[in-house]
């Protein structure tokens, strides 16, 4: 089975670079290979495929491990991982641009939203090389999904976005991520706040839920 180790490899790194912040390529490989010594069928599928059959076989080996990976992490914890398919359904449903209240008629949620807004105002915040040949990556998810401006046809802008909405996903998982452990904490490691202070702070998030969050750079 070694002829297989570098198609096993680039297919796990091509996978990894889908589920940032879930498991590494390293690990991609290694669940593959268990999958190979333990499934003789699995072996012989691989063998007598064509390297175009193979690659595609073994992308769907790997997503089907990382996507194992996020659902028992899920399980666990009730921490939901992002994979930049799931990302990239949240954009093209408008999720950059509703509000709070909208989401009462959508079949997304404030996790999501929270998460998204989160990881999308990030984005905006890094700093974008004056040597770039393209806009921002945030620009450049702003343009795809909600201007509907990017000339797709571009094939390096076509990269770039992918390589932004990668960028997303990433944020998105470690927003995640320092949710759920503030969560965790507990009330009792949060400090008390006033009635007034929460009524201007319930205030603050009324006035928010209003406006649309329009990119800026």
């Amino acid at each position: 089975m070694i002829e297989f180790k570098e198609e096993i490899e680039r297919a796990s790194d091509y996978v990894a670079r889908d589920w940032p912040g879930v498991l590494e390529a390293d690990d991609i490989v290694q669940e593959i290979w268990i999958r190979l010594l333990e499934s003789p069928k699995a072996e012989k599928a691989l063998r007598e495929a064509d390297p175009a059959l193979r690659f595609d076989v073994l992308k769907r080996w790997g997503n089907q491990i990382a996507s194992k990976y996020a659902n028992d992490y899920e399980l666990f914890s009730g921490n939901a991982y992002y994979g930049t398919e799931h990302v990239r359904n949240l954009l093209k449903a408008g999720m950059l641009t509703v509000t709070r209240r909208d989401l009462g008629e959508m079949k997304e949620t404030l996790t999501e939203f929270l998460d998204l807004h989160e990881a999308y105002d990030a984005l905006k915040r890094q700093p974008v090389s004056e040597r770039r040949k393209a806009p921002g990556f945030a620009q450049l998810i702003w343009m795809a999904y909600v201007e509907g401006t990017l000339d797709r046809s571009n094939g390096y802008l076509r990269k770039e976005l992918t390589r932004a909405i990668t960028s997303l996903t990433d944020l998105m998982n470690q927003a995640h991520k320092r949710r759920f452990a503030n969560h965790a904490e507990g009330p009792g490691s949060r400090k008390v706040i006033s009635n007034e202070k929460a009524r201007n702070i319930s205030k603050s998030d009324l006035n928010d839920d209003n406006k649309i969050n329009a990119f800026a750079q």
